[in-house]
């Protein structure tokens, strides 16, 4: 109704009242002036406000990789989280694997996931393993490293079809952005590189945030003076932008520093906060002990070399600290309802054999639990499922591990107990 009347009001009798006077009484003249004259207040009042100013042109973008649509059969579908009534049930998704690093899951529910030689492997949703690789990428896999995280773009299900891996290369650590086209992954572009590698301590973890953006872990690669160098990009939290992980990186964000080999890390539902785990000393660098969880601050600094264990100065303290050594690696909070693990903090430890379920309270960890102690080995990458079930890799076939089953290494599935 407004866009008719604003057409008229446009009109005005400016344009044709000298036209009307000469062929129609006088008294009709002034019903179709007052008529216009109510026609134009009526176009002023249904407008949204004052007249726009005239637009600036926007600067030059640079150009980002372009959308694929998602398949409608593969769009996310809503579910109720899994729980069992008990206690945790677990069972095996997947086995005879390559040392499994890290799970990703796709809007649709399937699941990718690295190789530490290399291959990326997808999960179908009804758990079904294919057997041929999606991509088989490059790696330099010396000491520790590899094919090590990934992250699945937090726009994917909207055309942004990536997927972005982080990978030890012969000129050190790369973050690498693929394009899935159908079910396979081709390579589009590094989005961020200048990472020292080395045989040990290379991280290898890397998120998106709840705000979209991606947070990249990294160690000091043996290096113990890289963490406190401001211009080293090794022993820090970096951040990147999504111009700039769609793009390329250039510079990233140092969102803190001072760490020496972090491997887990997530955001506490509801509060933001971003908890990380942290391997401690291993012999080489000092005495063997003081992992940590740390609650990680933009700008903080965690003291490694500097300092280690609980008296921490100057420097940011951990909200955890194993004394003995367990090798915390993948960290997950339980964020689905329904479950009395939700809210709690799960941690993968390599060393230690098993799963922790840390109770949380605001950013003081209170509780520690031990699960699966010894049962299944090594433990790596912890991520929880669409369905809210836990998945859980197995790393016994790395250089420090040996099997503890024929069909190792694997990936198990663990239902949280009903709350």
């Amino acid at each position: 109704m407004c866009r008719a009347v604003q057409g008229a009001g446009r009109r005005g009798p400016q344009d044709h009242s000298s036209t009307v006077t000469q062929t129609v009484p006088r008294r009709l003249v002034r019903h179709l002036s007052v008529l216009a004259a109510a026609a134009a207040l009526t176009a002023s009042a249904c407008s949204d406000g004052p007249r726009p100013e005239p637009a600036t042109p926007n600067p030059p973008r640079a150009a980002e990789p372009r959308r694929d649509p998602e398949p409608a059969s593969r769009r996310p579908r809503a579910t109720k989280p899994v729980r069992t009534e008990g206690a945790p049930r677990v069972g095996v998704v997947a086995g005879d694997l390559e040392v499994p690093w890290d799970i990703a899951f796709l809007p649709d529910g399937r699941a990718l996931v690295t190789e530490l030689s290399g291959r990326v492997r997808l999960i179908d949703r009804d758990r079904r393993l294919r057997s041929r690789p999606v991509a088989t990428v490059p790696v330099s896999a010396r000491g520790e490293g590899g094919l090590l995280g990934i992250a699945v773009d937090p726009e994917f299900a909207r055309g942004r079809r990536f997927v972005y891996l982080y990978v030890t290369t012969a000129d050190g650590m790369q973050v690498q952005r693929w394009r899935m086209a159908g079910d396979r992954l081709r390579l589009d572009d590094t989005v961020l590189g200048g990472i020292a590698a080395g045989s040990i301590h290379d991280s290898g973890r890397l998120r998106f945030s709840p705000d979209r953006r991606l947070y990249v872990a990294t160690g000091d690669a043996g290096r113990r003076e890289l963490a406190q160098r401001r211009g080293s990009l090794n022993g820090k939290f970096l951040r990147l932008e999504p111009r700039q992980y769609r793009g390329r990186a250039g510079r990233p964000t140092i969102y803190s520093l001072g760490h020496r080999n972090p491997q887990g890390l997530d955001w506490q539902p509801r509060t933001g906060r971003l908890f990380a785990t942290e391997h401690g000393a291993s012999g080489f660098d000092g005495p063997s002990g003081d992992d940590e969880v740390n609650v990680v601050r933009r700008g903080a600094n965690y003291g490694w070399p500097t300092v280690r264990g609980t008296s921490h100065g100057r420097f940011a303290a951990p909200a955890h600290l194993w004394p003995e050594t367990v090798a915390p690696s993948g960290a997950a909070f339980v964020s689905r309802p329904d479950s009395s693990w939700t809210g709690d903090l799960l941690v993968a430890a390599l060393k230690g054999e098993e799963l922790h379920r840390l109770e949380v309270d605001g950013a003081r960890v209170t509780d520690d639990e031990t699960l699966l102690d010894g049962r299944y080995g090594r433990m790596r990458a912890v991520v929880e499922a669409p369905d809210g079930t836990i998945w859980v890799t197995t790393s016994n076939r790395d250089i420090y591990g040996s099997p503890t089953s024929p069909s190792d290494d694997r990936i198990l599935r663990i239902i949280p107990p009903r709350g």
